[in-house]
């Protein structure tokens, strides 16, 4: 882990408003992640976490406080900005894969590079290395149904990587699979994290969280537990 804070949250607040009245969901986090950091963020239905989720992931803003990501205050941004950050700087591993079943897994992965506006060889050649990182290069030409389920969460996580996002944000990414197979991605998230990358990753599953090196829980819109593990004590 590195001394860079890669994410900055100073007092973030979100409400929803439901005509005049405003429900307060977060209500005050304040949480520095590092570089090359594995963390979970876990909690009760209704803590909190999948809005903190999106607010990491600039698919919403706060009504309060300050989001730092990689030096940029991404809190007052516009969604036209929003959507550039979260193009360059945000990898996301998704429950339900969202692959498009009738392109081939190395086009999938590539997807990202499309509205990245890079050219077509370039695309193929990074889509590639990006399946190699997950031990998928030789499944490359197959479709999503003709990959096994954690075969397809594998290339959903190259997709995720092909961008060299700053930070891999990963929703409950073992909710759709079985216990060996959650084994084996969440191994892989392991080894990125071990080459370089920056793990978040949101599971209400205390066995999934036990793969991250630090926890933090929310209850009631605030953080009760922020805890770090020796790297020894962690899942290898």
């Amino acid at each position: 882990m590195s001394n860079q804070v890669i994410i900055r949250l100073e007092n973030i607040q979100k409400s929803y408003f439901m005509g005049n009245q405003a429900i307060p969901v977060l209500k005050g986090i304040s949480l520095d992640i590092h570089k090359n950091e594995y963390v979970a963020l876990m909690g009760p239905s209704g803590s909190g976490k999948s809005t903190l989720m999106n607010i990491l992931g600039c698919l919403d803003s706060p009504t309060g406080g300050k989001y730092i990501l990689n030096d940029k205050d991404v809190s007052k941004m516009a969604d036209d900005e929003l959507a550039e950050v979260r193009n360059s700087e945000i990898g996301f591993v998704f429950q339900q894969f969202n692959l498009l079943p009738r392109l081939s897994a190395a086009e999938n992965v590539a997807l990202p590079l499309i509205y990245a506006g890079v050219g077509k060889k370039e695309r193929m050649e990074r889509s590639m290395e990006a399946l190699e990182k997950v031990g998928l290069a030789e499944r490359s030409h197959h479709k999503s149904n003709e990959l096994s389920g954690g075969q397809i969460q594998r290339v959903a996580i190259a997709r995720a990587l092909v961008n060299n996002p700053s930070i891999l944000l990963a929703d409950e990414p073992t909710g759709n699979l079985d216990s060996k197979t959650s084994v084996e991605v969440m191994e892989i998230f392991g080894k990125l994290q071990q080459a370089g990358n920056t793990v978040v990753l949101v599971t209400h599953e205390e066995d999934i969280a036990a793969y991250a090196h630090r926890v933090v829980r929310l209850r009631d819109g605030l953080v009760e537990t922020d805890k770090t593990k020796s790297t020894a004590m962690a899942h290898i």
